[in-house]
């Protein structure tokens, strides 16, 4: 059976507190939080498994994974995208680095 869902993995200058924070962001946001409440999204940080050769910092990832066909992976993906846009707005008034996050959905395999 094919795994829907997305990776979320931040840019270069970022550490495993920036991971951490945005993971809790995404759980809170108001469209996340109502299908993670409802069983039908899962959100867990893993190992990252292509990041690029000699990258500083944590590789780690979120992986929102669809458990039920209540949204698409192209509203998931907004639903995502517009979270991780504020998450950085709001980190930006707190730290000078700025790194820029990657969301891509995932293979058919689930990764």
């Amino acid at each position: 059976m094919a795994v829907s869902g997305l990776r979320v993995r931040l840019g270069a200058g970022a550490t495993v507190d920036d991971v951490r924070a945005l993971e809790t962001w995404l759980k809170r946001d108001e469209p996340l939080e109502e299908l993670l409440s409802s069983k039908k999204l899962s959100i867990e940080k893993q190992a990252g498994t292509d990041g690029p050769p000699g990258r500083m910092g944590p590789d780690l990832e979120l992986v929102l994974k669809l458990l039920g066909d209540a949204v698409t992976v192209a509203t998931l993906t907004d639903y995502t995208a517009r979270a991780v846009k504020t998450w950085r707005n709001n980190r930006r008034k707190l730290q000078r680095d700025d790194p820029e996050p990657e969301i891509r959905p995932l293979g058919p395999d689930g990764k």
